[in-house]
C-alpha cells in the first residue's frame, strides 16, 4: 500500500510538472529538483530543465524548479556529484528529485537523500548504473530499451545497405550492464543478418581529453576507418 501511494504521488508530480496549467500560482508550495549535465555534456537534458523553469519558475524567484548540473568530468568527481544531489534534500519544500542522465553516483546519492527525507520522490532518467542497483535506490528508473536496440540498430544498418557495422566505445561505457549487453547483442545480430562486426576504441569524453578531444578523435579517425572497412559501413559510437 505504501508503494502504491508513492507511485500515485509520483503520477501527480509528473502531471503537475509536464501537464499544461490553467493558471500560474504566485508562489510554489513545493519544489522539484532537476539534475542534468551541462550544455557541453548533454544539451538536450539541460534545455529540458530550462523549459521547466520557463513554465513553472525557478525556486529563487518563488517558483517550483531547482535546477543544478553535474560536472563534465563526473567520473573523477563522484563525491561532488553525490553531495550536490543530496544538497537538494536540505530544502524543506523539496518533494521530488529528477536526475537525467542518472550518472554513476546517483544511486548512492538517492540512498543518502532517503536518510534525510524518505518522503522525497526519486526519479532516475537514463541511468548509467546497473539496473539492480538504481532500481533499489529510486522510486522510478526509466531508460531506453537497450536490449531491443541491440537488434534494431543492426537491422536498420542492413536496410541502409551496410555490409559492415563498427561499434565505437571505451572501457567505462563497456562496463555498464546495459551498454555491454547491447554490444554483445549487436555482434550476434550482425552474424544473424549477414553483416561484419568490428569494434574500435575511442577516448572517454570524461577523461583528460575532454569532450572536444573525444569529438576530434572521431572526426580524424572516421576517414581512416572508411578506408579500413569500406564505404558500405555503418558507424555507431556510444
Amino acid at each position: 500500500m505504501q508503494r502504491f501511494a508513492k507511485i500515485l504521488a509520483l503520477a501527480l508530480v509528473l502531471s503537475l510538472v509536464m501537464g499544461a496549467t490553467a493558471f500560474a500560482a504566485p508562489k510554489a508550495t513545493f519544489h522539484i529538483g532537476i539534475v542534468t549535465g551541462t550544455v557541453s555534456q548533454s544539451e538536450d537534458d539541460l534545455r529540458g530543465a530550462e523549459k521547466l523553469i520557463e513554465l513553472y519558475g525557478s525556486v529563487k524567484d518563488g517558483g517550483m524548479i531547482q535546477h543544478i548540473t553535474y560536472p563534465d568530468d563526473f567520473m573523477s568527481q563522484q563525491e561532488t556529484v553525490i553531495s550536490n544531489i543530496v544538497s537538494l534534500a536540505d530544502d524543506p519544500l523539496m518533494k521530488a528529485i529528477v536526475v537525467n542522465q542518472s550518472i554513476p553516483g546517483t544511486a548512492e546519492a538517492f540512498k543518502r537523500v532517503r536518510e534525510r527525507n524518505p518522503n522525497i520522490l526519486l526519479l532516475a532518467g537514463e541511468p548509467h548504473e546497473d539496473p539492480d542497483v538504481i532500481q533499489k535506490a529510486a522510486d522510478l528508473a526509466v531508460n531506453s530499451d537497450f536490449i531491443a536496440r541491440g537488434y534494431t540498430i543492426i537491422w536498420a544498418a542492413k536496410q541502409l545497405g551496410a555490409k559492415t557495422f563498427v561499434h565505437i566505445s571505451f572501457p567505462r561505457h563497456m562496463s555498464y550492464e546495459t551498454l555491454g549487453r547491447r554490444r554483445m547483442i549487436m555482434e550476434q545480430a550482425c552474424k544473424d543478418l549477414g553483416l561484419n562486426f568490428a569494434f574500435e576504441t575511442a577516448p572517454d569524453p570524461t577523461s583528460d581529453v575532454g569532450i572536444a578531444g573525444a569529438q576530434q578523435f572521431i572526426l580524424e579517425k572516421v576517414p581512416q576507418w572508411i578506408q579500413k572497412y569500406g564505404k558500405d559501413t555503418a558507424f555507431f559510437c556510444t
